[in-house]
């Protein structure tokens, strides 16, 4: 079904894009980035999960020394939903075909089956999907009825990016699909789309230029993200040093607020854009992400995408990675998803 509000063409963002497209990485740094984002959002997903929902001062109380390993049990418990998610999404696309249908059948069966976590904008979408309503209309209604803008698209955006580094076009476009299956806000599917830019490129070898990436959003028609994170009240440190052309804070510092709405899609994508230019090493910056609290497994699973984009799995911890769940399927998916690099025509189904 084609529905004009779903970003399909970004061509600015489409051209910054294909100056990397062909960039020459060895099959061994690319599969080492590619499982680095997968294994990397599901250490940051799993880091924060303890503390979600939690303010920094009572993560400091709580943790004086920082909170600095997953929990060991989680590798015995089912996945938390930014992980689930990610996976269903990522294996919808590795099959191909009607992949938009297929992950949004994905979604039911986990809420089903599992449902860890689920949002609430998550939860109303899948309920109408199972009552056989056609893409995009579930997340078309819940969005018109809310009005709200929250990070349960870009959370688990990654395989995308993994799966089209070198197909601008379908980066943009299954990107914003996707997101739309149950986020339909525009500032839902220019996060996907933003974040996933950043990780196309640090998988081909580049550095993520963010301030060339949103303003190529910009002159694509994406909303003024920065301007939007002011008027909702949330911190916009990442967005005012990018907006002036500077690098994102070294730290998370920037974090450590009061947040209002913590579960904004945009506090999400900062995380993203930040992890993209800290120097700060992958489990540094997880950790003192983590510590700025609010929603803090989506913010570190999505900074975790973009840190092993950057670093690569090698650059995880190894205590880190055996409290993940079901680590080899993860590990064979992110192979699956990096051999998908041929640039063919869009199917966006459903």
């Amino acid at each position: 079904m084609s529905d004009p509000n779903i970003v399909s063409h970004a061509p600015h963002t489409a051209a910054l894009l294909s100056e990397s497209a062909e960039a020459s990485v060895s099959a061994e740094t690319l599969l080492d980035r590619a499982r680095g984002a997968m294994l990397g959002l599901a250490v940051g997903n799993l880091l924060g999960l303890p503390v979600e929902g939690a303010s920094h001062h009572d993560i400091a109380y709580w943790y004086p020394n920082g909170l600095s390993d997953p929990d060991p049990r989680e590798a015995r418990s089912p996945m938390d939903d930014d992980l689930a998610q990610a996976v269903e999404l990522g294996e919808a696309l590795a099959r191909g075909g009607d992949y938009v249908s297929d992950f949004s059948n994905r979604l039911v069966a986990w809420l089903r089956e599992n449902g860890r976590g689920c949002g609430s904008t998550t939860y109303s979408v899948i309920s109408l999907i199972e009552e056989g309503m056609p893409y995009p209309e579930p997340a078309r209604i819940v969005y018109e009825h809310r009005r709200i803008a929250p990070n349960g698209g870009v959370m688990r955006c990654a395989p995308v990016g993994a799966a089209r580094r070198r197909s601008p076009e379908r980066l943009i476009g299954d990107s914003a699909a996707t997101c739309a299956v149950t986020h339909y806000a525009p500032i839902c599917q220019w996060s996907c789309i933003v974040i996933n830019a950043v990780i196309a490129l640090l998988l081909s070898g580049e550095e993520a230029d963010s301030t060339a990436i949103l303003a190529a959003a910009r002159a694509d028609g994406a909303p003024d993200l920065r301007a939007k994170a002011h008027a909702d009240g949330i911190p916009s440190e990442v967005f005012d040093a990018i907006a002036a052309g500077e690098s994102p804070p070294r730290d998370a510092s920037w974090l450590r607020q009061d947040q209002h709405l913590i579960g904004h899609t945009l506090l999400a994508a900062q995380a993203g854009l930040w992890a993209a230019a800290t120097p700060l090493s992958l489990d540094e910056a997880l950790v003192d992400l983590v510590a700025g609290g609010g929603d803090t497994d989506t913010n570190a699973a999505v900074a975790g995408a973009v840190l092993g984009a950057r670093y690569g799995a090698g650059a995880i911890p190894a205590s880190w990675l055996s409290c993940i769940p079901e680590r080899p399927r993860i590990e064979a998916l992110a192979d699956a998803l990096a051999s998908m690099s041929e640039p063919t025509q869009s199917h966006r189904g459903a």
